[in-house]
């Protein structure tokens, strides 16, 4: 009964809906391993009308990952939107390159030094997209790499700019820009979906992952189904592993 109320509260740090963003679509698939999970997810328009999201990956499994994922989640989410961002003493606004580094810079110190016996970390991919320009910068924090699927099927992998935060309290990090253009698609998950096991022993990995996003009728919120449907198929019997979590976003 308590973990049943644990998995409640969870939800409630969890999109109860994706953002609906004129010419773009937004699907999210989420699946705990055990009652609660130390994965998540955002996605949430910013005041300026872009779209900020994060996929992220607490280390460990179960109550004692969960109470932390809260943590991280709410974290990414209030240092990305705080009033400082908008200081009228300023000429400019805040770029999206000073959003998401900020957001993963104070997370990061935050974590490392409060928690620092605790020894918790999170992989995390953060991104801002603008959604007139198509403009994605984001910053990839150790997580697996998202895949930007461009309209003529090429597939192009976001990796690492940075290493898992909430470890080393001065971690430096890269932020990257990338362009979506007309027909493009992202994909971004963390590492329950290519470490699922079957009752062979055998990971999913990334190969059978590629397949799946060869099927470019797919919206995204089919997309990201059909791949918890697959999992599901490849596993079997099989308890699941890890907690899966993906997101896909496309311009159309």
């Amino acid at each position: 009964n308590e973990l049943n109320i644990a998995r409640n509260i969870q939800k409630e740090f969890l999109p109860f809906e994706l953002p609906t963003v004129a010419g773009w679509q937004i699907g999210a698939y989420f699946k705990a391993a055990k009652f609660v999970a130390g994965d998540y997810y955002d996605a949430f328009l910013l005041a300026d009308g872009n779209l900020m999201f994060v996929v992220g990956d607490v280390c460990g499994k179960g109550v004692g990952a969960a109470m932390f994922m809260t943590l991280f989640r709410s974290l990414l989410r209030a240092t990305s939107t705080a009033a400082y961002f908008s200081n009228e003493s300023r000429a400019a606004p805040y770029s999206s390159a000073e959003r998401v580094m900020q957001a993963i810079s104070v997370t990061n110190r935050y974590i490392a030094e409060t928690h620092e016996q605790a020894l918790v970390f999170s992989t995390v991919f953060i991104g801002v997209l603008d959604i007139s320009t198509g403009t994605l910068t984001y910053i990839n924090a150790g997580n697996e790499a998202p895949y930007l699927i461009r309209a003529n099927g090429v597939l192009e992998e976001l990796p690492p700019t940075g290493p898992v935060i909430g470890f080393q309290p001065d971690a430096k990090f890269s932020v990257k820009e990338t362009r979506m253009e007309n027909g493009d698609g992202l994909l971004t998950f963390t590492d329950g979906i290519p470490d699922c096991k079957n009752s062979k022993d055998e990971f999913f990995g990334h190969e059978r992952l590629k397949e799946l996003l060869k099927l470019a009728d797919a919206s995204p919120a089919e997309l990201v189904n059909r791949i918890g449907g697959d999992l599901d198929n490849f596993m079997e019997a099989e308890d699941q592993f890890d907690d899966i979590t993906i997101m896909a976003i496309h311009r159309d």
